[in-house]
């Protein structure tokens, strides 16, 4: 399988806000591509400077595009929260995985959905991540090579209490 078998995840109703965490200009353009014949707004985050510009080429006025840094407080702006959340990058270069999945839970919306590429060997420590920080309905898919398919959603009122 492949990540953008997935893009289906993405509700089929006006006013839908995707967010992507990408280092992969290929992942962001075919994202944009769904974007454009679905009609949702894209915001396209990267941690990786030097590849903002491109992004910016590729999506013109058709998404939202900047570059943050990885340790900054809050990953969204003006406080909007996102029906889906994908995260098209390399997670094993994050500095803290946790602290990164945290952020991101903060910024999706009730039952919003995470979708999340990973390797197979990062596989069990991601999920149980996910699950100390309540993320709920978390499923794997095997993808193509050494990598799986996370999908999480985000319920407020299911935490541990």
């Amino acid at each position: 399988m492949r990540v953008e078998e997935f893009y289906n995840v993405i509700p089929k109703l006006p006013g839908v806000r995707v967010f992507e965490f990408t280092d992969n200009l290929e992942a962001a353009r075919r994202l944009l591509e769904f974007a454009l014949e679905r009609d949702f707004e894209l915001e396209i985050v990267t941690f990786e400077e030097e590849l903002l510009e491109p992004l910016k080429e590729i999506a013109g006025e058709r998404a939202r595009v900047r570059a943050i840094d990885e340790g900054k407080e809050r990953y969204n702006q003006r406080q909007l929260q996102y029906d889906t959340i994908f995260v098209d990058m390399d997670i094993s270069k994050l500095d803290d995985f946790v602290m990164f999945i945290r952020k991101v839970y903060r910024i999706m919306k009730n039952a919003g959905n995470l979708v999340m590429p990973v390797d197979k060997r990062d596989k069990e420590r991601v999920i149980e991540s996910m699950i100390e920080w309540n993320y709920v309905a978390i499923n794997d898919t095997e993808l193509e090579g050494d990598r799986v398919l996370i999908t999480a959603k985000k319920l407020h009122g299911w935490e541990k209490v």
